[in-house]
C-alpha cells in the first residue's frame, strides 16, 4: 500500500501550519495553489465567511481585511484536514469481499480487474472491493480455477494456506483444500512463481503443462510434467477424472460434488485404485461403474449417506 497519504493526526496538524500562512497570501492574491494536481471544490466561500462572522467577536482594532483574512485561514484549514482525513480514511479502509460455496455447489466470480475465477465446491475466496498499490492479492481455501488478466505492473497474488502463488498473467488451477497434506498446482498457459508465503528462498518456477505438488509444513515442492494435466481443471466442465486415485480420495472428491457422505466398512478395499474419466452429474451412474471396475458394494442408509464394502 503506497505511503503517499498516509497521514498520522499529528502530521496533518504540522502540514497545516507549514502550509497555512503561504496559503492565506495566495488565496488573498487571487494565486493558485499548489494541490498536487487536485483543485478545491466549489463551496460557498461567502456563506462560509457570514457564519464565522457571526460567531467571532470583532475587536475594533482589527479592519475587514484581517476577518477576511483568517476568515479564509479556517476555512482552508476545514480543506486541508477534510482532504487528508479523506485520503487517510480511504487508504485505510478497504472493503473485503468473501465468496463461499457449498458442497456440489459451483459458481464464477469477477474480480474488479477483470480476472475470472471459477471457484469449486466446499471452496472460500476472499479478495479486495478493489485492487491497490502495484499488487492484486486475493485467499483461496479450497479449489479454484484463474484466467487472470495480463498487467506487467500488477502482479496477481493467490495465498492459499502457507502457500503463495504469483503471476502477471496466465490461467492455472489451485486445489488447497484445509484437509488435503497437499496443494496441488496446474498450469495451463503463462507462468507462475510459487513458494511459501513468508519465505523468499523456496520459490518455484512452473511452465505450461506441469503440475506442483506442495507439500504443507516442509515447503517441499514437486514439479511435474504430465499429460492428462487438462484433467485438474475438467470439474468446471462438470467433467471428473482419476488417474490412479486410491478410493479415498475418489470418495473424498464425490463427497464435495455432490454432498454426500461415505463411510467403509471393509478397511481392505481402501488399497484400490482407479482409472476413469466420467460426467459429474449423476452420482447413481459413477458408483455403478466403480462397483464395476472393482468388488465392491455402495448402499445408501439414508438421504445423501452411504455406506461402502
Amino acid at each position: 500500500m503506497s505511503n503517499k497519504y498516509r497521514k498520522t493526526d499529528s502530521e496533518i496538524i504540522k502540514y497545516i501550519e507549514q502550509h497555512m500562512e503561504e496559503d492565506i497570501h495566495k488565496l488573498l492574491k487571487n494565486e493558485e495553489l499548489s494541490l498536487g494536481g487536485r483543485s478545491i471544490p466549489e463551496f460557498n466561500e461567502f456563506g462560509v465567511y457570514e457564519k464565522i462572522i457571526g460567531k467571532i467577536e470583532i475587536e475594533k482594532k482589527r479592519n475587514l481585511f484581517s476577518t477576511a483574512k483568517w476568515a479564509c485561514a479556517i476555512a482552508l484549514v476545514l480543506f486541508n484536514i477534510g482532504y487528508f482525513t479523506y485520503n487517510y480514511i480511504a487508504d485505510h479502509s478497504t472493503v473485503y469481499h468473501e465468496v463461499c460455496t457449498a458442497r456440489g455447489e459451483r459458481i464464477i466470480v469477477l474480480l474488479p480487474d477483470g480476472t475470472k475465477v471459477w471457484l469449486n465446491a466446499d471452496s472460500r475466496l476472499v479478495y479486495p472491493e478493489r485492487f491497490i498499490d502495484n499488487e492484486r492479492k486475493v485467499a483461496l481455501e479450497g479449489e479454484a480455477y484463474f484466467e487472470v488478466i495480463k498487467n506487467s505492473d500488477n502482479p496477481f497474488l493467490v495465498q492459499a494456506d502457507e502457500m503463495k502463488i504469483r503471476v502477471t498473467g496466465t490461467s492455472f488451477n489451485v486445489s488447497a483444500y484445509p484437509a488435503d497434506k497437499n496443494i496441488v498446482t496446474t498450469l495451463d498457459e503463462g507462468k507462475v512463481f510459487i513458494g511459501h508465503y513468508a519465505k523468499r528462498s523456496s520459490q518455484y518456477e512452473m511452465s505450461p503443462g506441469q503440475t506442483a505438488v506442495y507439500e504443507k509444513g516442509s515447503s517441499k515442492c514437486k514439479i511435474l510434467t504430465d499429460e492428462y494435466y487438462k484433467d485438474a481443471s475438467g470439474w468446471k466442465e462438470n467433467r471428473l477424472s482419476f488417474r490412479n486415485t486410491p478410493l479415498d480420495d475418489v470418495l473424498t472428491e464425490l463427497s464435495r460434488q455432490f454432498d454426500v457422505t461415505f463411510e467403509i466398512r471393509e478397511n481392505k478395499i481402501s488399497s484400490f485404485t482407479y482409472n476413469f474419466v466420467c460426467k459429474g452429474n449423476d452420482l447413481g451412474y459413477i458408483l455403478k461403474m466403480m462397483s464395476s471396475i472393482t468388488p465392491i458394494q455402495f448402499k445408501e442408509i439414508s438421504e445423501g449417506k452411504y455406506i461402502v464394502k
